[in-house]
């Protein structure tokens, strides 16, 4: 059984808590794909965490960098995905912002442990994850998360 659900989110950060709530919902459903599955399988807290903490964290650089000039935040498209099956969990999201690939960037660990700042937080919750980045024909950031859940 497979499930998809899509979000379209605007260039407005004021989404993000919607965002993290859905996200959260949706996670929390890995518990109970199946009648016939394990009752104690599915994603635990930590791993929901880390998953909802990689994908607010991409969205918001996405309305806080894609852009060049704020005026075209106006015309932001921003898409997320979250697509389930049994024993796997991905979420895409799409965007229409300046070509990036958060993959490459390397975050900056020793100035946020030592400053206490948020650099590259995100960037670390990617790191906990299966992804892929792309740019598609159509002139958007395609980046794909993806974690195995349940019994294996």
């Amino acid at each position: 059984m497979r499930t998809e659900i899509t979000l379209k989110i605007s260039g407005d950060l004021n989404e993000l808590k919607g965002v993290r709530d859905a996200v959260r919902a949706f996670l929390d459903s890995t518990k109970h794909i199946d009648i016939g599955e394990d009752v104690n399988a599915g994603l635990d807290a930590i791993a929901q965490s880390r998953i909802i903490l990689a994908i607010d964290e991409a969205v918001a650089n996405i309305v806080e960098h894609g852009f060049a000039e704020p005026g075209a935040l106006a015309t932001a498209k921003i898409e997320l995905t979250m697509r389930k099956q049994p024993r796997l969990v991905e979420f895409e999201i799409r965007d229409n912002g300046m070509p990036f690939n958060p993959l490459e960037k390397k975050p900056d660990t020793e100035l946020y442990y030592e400053e206490g700042l948020e650099n590259g937080l995100g960037l670390m919750a990617l790191q906990t994850l299966d992804c892929s980045y792309r740019r598609s024909d159509e002139a958007q950031n395609i980046l794909v998360l993806r974690r195995e859940w349940g019994n294996r």
